[in-house]
């Protein structure tokens, strides 16, 4: 049974983080670490951690100053990892008791050379703030086709790679740290190098019971049109930030959009017509990809 790593970032997660940390001790895999990384919360996540820690050698704090982020506080549990296998772990999901084993034995089988950088990532299960069951599926309920992001330049703009899903080997964790401050987030850089210098795998098993709740980074829940339009009209500026850092992603690292640049107003509008447009006309997020296109048409 090898040793594996978990990298779990928290902020201020009381409320759930005891059911999240549970859920990984009642594990039938049990060679693992739990390797954590808080930002500087103000309720009472250390103590709980602190708590759990003295019943359970495989607790490990790792720093509980601030980090600056969500990206930044993965950024330095990630670092703290040794093992040959890491896993991504977010504060608040819970998960199911054979996950491990059933996780790790479908990566081994998958990635076979443990020289090359690989990751795996997963559906979910959405649940509410009391663990009742909303869906079997985070990708069927919103109408996402989780083998997209294996294609084209998808992880450039619309990842749907979440990282509370992903499995990964140390070979990836090396290349990827430190996560640049250009990068969408953590997941979504992660996923981007695995797919460019090694292999991104995709495994129809809901592994993670993710909770929906107010303050979650991802939500899940199906929307009325006029509950997207509304959320859209909040992300605005979220969307023009994460075209700013696609243009500056590519401009960092051509391998990412190989043979093509990002220097001028007609090398965005490119970038929108081929890779932004035809989402206009197909899959989810057409409103999501249309305000992408404006931003990319608006870019100096």
């Amino acid at each position: 049974m090898i040793a594996v790593d978990i990298a779990l970032a928290t902020y201020n997660g009381a409320n759930f983080i005891r059911q999240q940390i549970e859920s990984i001790q009642k594990q039938t895999y049990r060679n693992w670490r739990l390797i954590i990384s808080d930002d500087n919360s103000s309720d009472d996540t250390v103590d709980i951690i602190k708590d759990m820690m003295s019943n359970d050698s495989r607790i490990y704090l790792v720093g509980n100053k601030r980090q600056g982020g969500v990206i930044q506080n993965f950024n330095y549990a990630l670092s703290q990892t040794t093992s040959e296998i890491v896993l991504l772990c977010d504060q608040d999901d819970i998960w199911p008791e054979e996950r491990l084993e059933i996780l790790i034995d479908k990566f081994k089988a998958l990635q076979r050379n443990d020289f090359v950088p690989a990751m795996m990532f997963t559906d979910l299960k959405l649940v509410d703030e009391n663990n009742c069951l909303i869906a079997e599926s985070f990708y069927r309920t919103n109408n996402i086709n989780p083998q997209d992001n294996l294609k084209n330049n998808n992880l450039l703009w619309r990842s749907t790679v979440y990282g509370c899903t992903c499995i990964m080997n140390k070979k990836l964790v090396d290349i990827a740290l430190p996560i640049p401050t250009y990068a969408h987030m953590h997941d979504q850089w992660l996923a981007l190098l695995a797919k460019q210098y090694g292999n991104i795998f995709y495994f129809d098993y809901a592994s993670v019971r993710y909770r929906q709740h107010s303050t979650n980074v991802v939500g899940g829940r199906n929307k009325t049109p006029f509950q997207k339009f509304n959320s859209i009209q909040k992300n605005l500026k979220r969307i023009n930030l994460l075209v700013d850092r696609t243009v500056a992603l590519i401009k960092s690292n051509n391998d990412f959009y190989p043979g093509n640049k990002m220097e001028n107003k007609i090398d965005y509008l490119k970038f929108g017509v081929n890779e932004v447009l035809p989402y206009l006309f197909k899959g989810n997020k057409k409103v999501f990809s249309l305000c992408v296109l404006i931003s990319l048409a608006l870019q100096k």
